[in-house]
């Protein structure tokens, strides 16, 4: 290597190592907004992503919010760069829809079936034995939005709802007599594939 190429290559190394430090200390964080949140802490959000003021803001990647996202609380969460020196991470939290009877104590559901620790009770209380059959549950909650508790086991469910028992064989069935079972006046509700069971 001649001597002009070994001086092209130690300016390109000192630029970049100057380009390096500059971008450490030229423009550092100094506002980050933590928007969408509702249950996890604004300082929680800051430690995990590990984003403070003084950080430097072009080192402020999405990259930083891999661990955020594998919070059971966090469906969603984006990192802007609104201008510099300004950060802003945007979170679009799960929200509990049921609350799941385990050995262990109840926890909260989300919509897609996952657990949200620390969750207040809300919606139906789920539980039952065999198969898992949480993820029908929760749409078998969706569609009866009043259900004050939902258990399963392999012959179907059991939903007690305003009032009343509704037995169902599967969802698909629910799905299909709904529109008449709104209309049904009866303590016992069994839906089949070929109608309706009423006791009065």
């Amino acid at each position: 290597m001649g001597g002009a190429a070994v001086s092209r290559l130690v300016l390109a190394l000192l630029l970049g190592a100057t380009l390096y430090v500059a971008s450490l200390v030229a423009w550092p964080i100094e506002r980050i907004e933590v928007v969408g949140i509702a249950h996890l802490e604004r300082a929680r959000v800051l430690e995990v992503a590990d984003l403070y003021p003084g950080d430097p803001w072009l080192w402020a990647t999405s990259g930083r919010l891999e661990a955020l996202r594998n919070d059971p609380w966090v469906l969603e969460a984006r990192l802007e760069r609104p201008r510099v020196g300004a950060v802003r991470i945007v979170v679009r939290e799960r929200v509990p829809v049921a609350t799941l009877a385990t050995p262990e104590g109840s926890v909260g559901l989300a919509a897609d079936g996952t657990r949200l620790p620390g969750a207040e009770p809300t919606g139906p209380l789920i539980e039952g034995f065999g198969n898992d059959r949480t993820l029908e549950a929760l749409q078998i909650a969706a569609l009866l939005p009043t259900a004050e508790r939902i258990a399963y086991n392999p012959a179907g469910f059991t939903v007690d709802w305003e009032g009343r028992h509704l037995w169902i064989r599967n969802l698909e069935n629910l799905r299909v007599w709904l529109p008449r079972v709104n209309m049904i006046r009866g303590n016992d509700v069994a839906i089949y594939s070929w109608g309706v069971s009423i006791r009065r």
